[in-house]
């Protein structure tokens, strides 16, 4: 797997963590969409700022002091739960252990949130959503996913909408992934979900219709302003070398 797409996969983590622990979860779709690029604009708008300001850049998880030094989050969130075994403090240092790729270990401490006033909580049920497909257990991934729409409906955040989908598609259920990946395109803000529907449906033998969604990817994707077409750049890429 190339070096890229592993640290474009972490700094999403690392963003996306940060985005929903600090109550900016208007954010993710930006990081999931526009991957890495994504990442770099919550980067310099939103957490840059926090930087400034150490003790609140620790207690959020700072994505740049992990880089440099990896076992310096965790380690202040264990001492915080250690002083305060709260839910809160539990969910945080299990969001702490998926950035750090300890999945076992997240997925032992969501679980334990998952009671009281928590028990349907939509950020541990996000949480144990994104660790469980990270660990390609799409069963109960799907699960999760499945409840967190149940419980926010319509308001599911668009990014896990897409999670959904990939999770039909990895457990092989590709008739539910080609219905969200369709529904989802009246949503999306970027053009990942049109390029895996139209992969997807590629795969299915819908050649025709594949084409022509990963032509409207490359066409609309030209008419945008600078920094989304920079953005969708990945997309735009992987449509080209898929046309036939």
């Amino acid at each position: 797997m190339p070096l890229f797409f592993l640290f474009s996969i972490a700094a999403q983590v690392i963003c996306g963590i940060h985005a929903v622990k600090t109550g900016r979860e208007r954010w993710l779709f930006v990081i999931i969409f526009f991957s890495f690029a994504g990442c770099l604009i919550y980067f310099f708008i939103e957490m840059l700022p926090d930087l400034r300001h150490q003790p609140v850049a620790l207690k959020a998880g700072s994505g740049l002091f992990n880089l440099l030094d990896p076992g310096r989050g965790l380690r202040y969130l264990k001492d915080q739960q250690s002083r305060a075994d709260t839910i809160s403090n539990r969910k945080a240092l299990a969001d702490g252990y998926v950035q750090a790729g300890h999945f076992k270990k997240a997925i032992d401490l969501y679980q334990t949130c998952l009671q009281g006033a928590y028990a349907d909580d939509p950020g541990v049920m996000e949480g144990l959503s994104l660790t469980y497909f990270f660990q390609e257990d799409y069963a109960t991934a799907k699960k999760h996913l499945l409840r967190l729409k149940e419980i926010q409906g319509e308001k599911t955040p668009n990014e896990f909408k897409l999670l959904l989908a990939r999770t039909y598609e990895g457990s092989g259920e590709l008739e539910n992934a080609l219905n969200e990946y369709n529904n989802l395109l009246r949503f999306h803000s970027g053009e990942e979900a049109r390029y895996r529907y139209a992969l997807l449906l590629k795969k299915s033998g819908n050649t025709q219709k594949a084409n022509e969604l990963f032509k409207a990817i490359i066409v609309e994707t030209r008419i945008q302003p600078k920094f989304y077409r920079r953005s969708q750049k990945k997309w735009v890429h992987l449509a080209k070398k898929e046309i036939q």
